[in-house]
């Protein structure tokens, strides 16, 4: 089975993907493809979500297994596979990309077919519109850099702008009755 997604963001109406993904794919696949062609780290967390109609979230497939608590199942990318999920067009999920800020794509299922793709899948069949940046600190740094602002890096609790420093410190403290000393 073939299924061909719609890749959207709410962030720009001028983005969108549509992905080819064959149903015997895995979640971690899509990812995988989907992270490429964004240009996106790779590294970072991300987990997509299954929802009903009004993308109200009903299960997660995460990236990594991060369960603290045995005897609960997780479900992970390369353990879940497509079809175990999507057989019926207008399914939808959510892939959250930045975790800190909840940004996310939303993605939803236009089509699909019992025939086999002539290509190997999963594949970007269209792209159009540049993605959103993956992180929002990186977009919040781009805009202090174009207004100019200082370092975000500086102490705002130091007006001064006295910087301590190693050499700053009562040399006592290095002596004994550190905690690593007991």
């Amino acid at each position: 089975m073939i299924l061909l997604f719609r890749i959207i963001s709410d962030e720009d109406q001028e983005f969108y993907r549509d992905l080819v993904i064959d149903g015997s794919d895995t979640f971690l696949d899509f990812h995988h493809v989907l992270q490429e062609n964004l240009g996106f780290d790779p590294t970072q967390l991300a987990s997509f979500f299954i929802t009903n109609e009004n993308w109200e979230k009903e299960n997660e497939i995460t990236l990594i297994d991060m369960m603290q608590e045995s005897g609960a199942e997780t479900l992970t990318m390369e353990k879940v596979i497509m079809e175990q999920y999507f057989d019926d067009v207008n399914q939808r999920m959510i892939y959250v990309f930045d975790f800190f800020s909840e940004r996310a794509f939303f993605m939803e299922l236009i089509e699909y077919s019992d025939q086999e793709s002539p290509r190997k899948t999963p594949f970007i069949a269209q792209s159009v519109g540049d993605p959103p940046k993956q992180l929002a600190l990186d977009m919040l740094m781009d805009e202090l850099a174009d207004e100019g602002e200082a370092d975000p890096d500086d102490d705002d609790d130091n007006p001064e702008g006295d910087d301590l420093r190693i050499d700053d410190l009562d040399p006592d403290l290095f002596g004994s009755g550190n905690p690593e000393d007991y």
